[in-house]
């Protein structure tokens, strides 16, 4: 299932009622939260349907990036 992250932008604390209703939804979980945002695995369109056209939330898929290497190797011998 896709994961998104749900951010609170209104001003003051988040309000429980949306919260409430994304914990309500069959097949979700609420993988993290910490304060104004939330971690969320749950089908896009029931997501956005709880959260309904509330201005003051933004949802967005999760997008992962992969940490380069940057440890530094041995080079070989010089070529001739």
């Amino acid at each position: 299932m896709p994961r998104f992250v749900v951010r609170y932008l209104g001003k003051g604390e988040r309000p429980e009622g949306a919260v409430t209703k994304i914990r309500a939804l069959e097949g979700a979980s609420i993988l993290d939260d910490s304060g104004p945002m939330l971690l969320v695995d749950a089908p896009e369109q029931a997501l956005r349907a709880a959260i309904g056209s509330d201005a003051d939330w933004m949802i967005a898929p999760e997008v992962q990036y992969k940490v380069p290497d940057t440890r530094k190797k041995l080079k070989g011998p010089p070529e001739r």
